[in-house]
This record gives C-alpha cells, sequence and structure tokens, in this order.
C-alpha cells in the first residue's frame, strides 16, 4: 500500500518504509528526489512566478519523464507498493494544491493502465475520491461488496471489502456494470473538484 503525508506527520507514520520527496534533508528519513518537482520549477511555483495549472502540467512532464527512464524510481514504487506498506513524505502542508497530490493521481493512473484498482492514500488531505462520499454511503458499498458474488478485488490486502476496490465498479456513477444499477445512494457531501487526470 503507497500512503503520502507530510512531513510534520513523519512521526505518525506507521509503515516501516519512510521516504522524504523533497530536495531538503529530513532527520531519520531517505530523500527520494525523483518523485520532487525539480528544485528551479518549485521555486518558480513558490515564488508565485507561475499559475498552479502551469506548475502541475510541467511537474506531470518531469514526472512522464522520469517514469520513462530505465531505471525509473517512480515505476519500481509504483511496482513495489503493491505488496509492501510505504509512506511518501512531502513538506507541503495539508491541501489541493500539493505536488503530494499531484502525485497521487499520477500513480492512481499508472495503476489504472495496468488495469488495477489500487489507490494512492493521501493521509495529508485524503483520497478526493473518498471525501465526495458519505460515510453512510461508504459503508453501504462495503455491505454490498460483503456479500457480492460479482465483487472482484485486485489486490485487496486487509483494507475493507468495499466496491470502491472492485474492477467492475463505474466511478464516474458509482454503478456495478454487471448488474446495471447504482450501489450507493447518492447521498453526497460538498464536492470537491478532481484534478484532471493527465496521461503519463
Amino acid at each position: 500500500m503507497l500512503y503520502l503525508n507530510s512531513v510534520e506527520n513523519a512521526a505518525a507514520s506507521k509503515t516501516g518504509k519512510k521516504y522524504a520527496i523533497c530536495h531538503e534533508t529530513v532527520p531519520a528519513m531517505q530523500n527520494v528526489t525523483e518523485l520532487a518537482p525539480s528544485k528551479q520549477l518549485l521555486t518558480q511555483w513558490e515564488s508565485q512566478e507561475i499559475s498552479w495549472n502551469e506548475f502541475r502540467n510541467r511537474f506531470i512532464a518531469e514526472m512522464r519523464s522520469e517514469y520513462r527512464r530505465e531505471e525509473s524510481r517512480l515505476k519500481k514504487l509504483t511496482k513495489y507498493s503493491l505488496k509492501h506498506d510505504v509512506t511518501l513524505h512531502s513538506p507541503e502542508p495539508s491541501g489541493k494544491q500539493t505536488y503530494r497530490a499531484i502525485l497521487e493521481v499520477i500513480i492512481n493512473t499508472i495503476w489504472d493502465r495496468e488495469g488495477r484498482t489500487d489507490r494512492v492514500i493521501n493521509l495529508a488531505g485524503g483520497s478526493s475520491e473518498a471525501r465526495l462520499l458519505t460515510e453512510a454511503a461508504r459503508k453501504q458499498m462495503e455491505r454490498i461488496a460483503a456479500t457480492c458474488e460479482l465483487f472482484s478485488p485486485v489486490q485487496l490486502g486487509d483494507r475493507a471489502r468495499t466496491c470502491q476496490h472492485c474492477k467492475r465498479l463505474d466511478r464516474q456513477v458509482y454503478m456495478c456494470s454487471p448488474t446495471n444499477r447504482v450501489v450507493v445512494d447518492y447521498e453526497w457531501i460538498t464536492p470537491i473538484p478532481l484534478p484532471t487526470s493527465q496521461r503519463l
């Protein structure tokens, strides 16, 4: 399982493998600078020289280049974290406009393209998809998955049995394709705009 968190929450991380995705030295943590924006790009964003959209697009381009390298750390991480628990910490505070949140979308997109239903868990902001559902709707999905004959998780591990991990679920409407029925009631909390997925 892959977790994302802020450096300030590093002490609370329960995974044995913890890495800092930044260029600064973080005590008791190895840096993986390949998964952080370049120093130049980060400086431009922090000084407000460029917009959030430009920063996001350029960071995605940097990660695309990293993913295509022969010894890609991003590629290794997406495979390794399917079987091992890893937490990546960035020095950013909680919020939507973080490169940590962009990395979440990038890795989820890679897994989607590989036909996996695994999802990154962003502990310093939470999963965008999970935040859109009420607790009642999530519980409903767990109850359905527990008795569903069609439920087909991939690498579910010790996570809760929920439709959100089923490869048959249409996440645009939370509908089970084989049964052609919506698996959650439309009881939504305040919507949070999801970032646009971009292909690697």
